[in-house]
């Protein structure tokens, strides 16, 4: 019985690691995207999330794409007023590149300029300011 009442207690503290905001550190917050805007960067952008994204965070960013009903937790809607108030580019970066459970990073996967062209198509998903 003690070792049921101990995974259970892993299990609970899992579940409320997971619910936990994810923060990135003020020196990513801070960091500003390297490169220009424009219809190439966006289209780039574009093309890397359709591949490596969509499947997870949806087609709009939604939180609502076709592997969702095997993760857990479900990723965030991405596309909302509040998403865009709430992460800097550098924020949308930092966690693009590391990653958290159950999202893999993409540093190994993509290039930093790739990785910040996908910021700038996240950004054509959320509402202009």
């Amino acid at each position: 019985m003690p070792v049921l009442f101990s995974a259970a207690l892993l299990l609970l503290a899992a579940a409320a690691a997971a619910q936990e905001p994810w923060e990135a550190p003020e020196e990513a917050r801070a960091t500003v995207n390297p490169v220009p805007a424009g219809d190439a960067a966006v289209e780039a952008g574009r093309t890397l999330y359709a591949a490596r994204c969509a499947s997870c965070h949806g087609d709009e960013g939604k939180g609502d794409g076709r592997a969702t009903r095997f993760i857990k937790p479900a990723p965030a809607d991405i596309s909302t007023v509040e998403a865009r108030d709430r992460m800097t580019d550098g924020e949308m970066f930092y966690k693009i590149t590391e990653g958290r459970k159950p999202m893999p990073g993409m540093k190994r996967t993509l290039s930093e300029e790739e990785r910040w062209q996908v910021v700038h198509f996240l950004r054509t998903l959320q509402p202009p300011r």
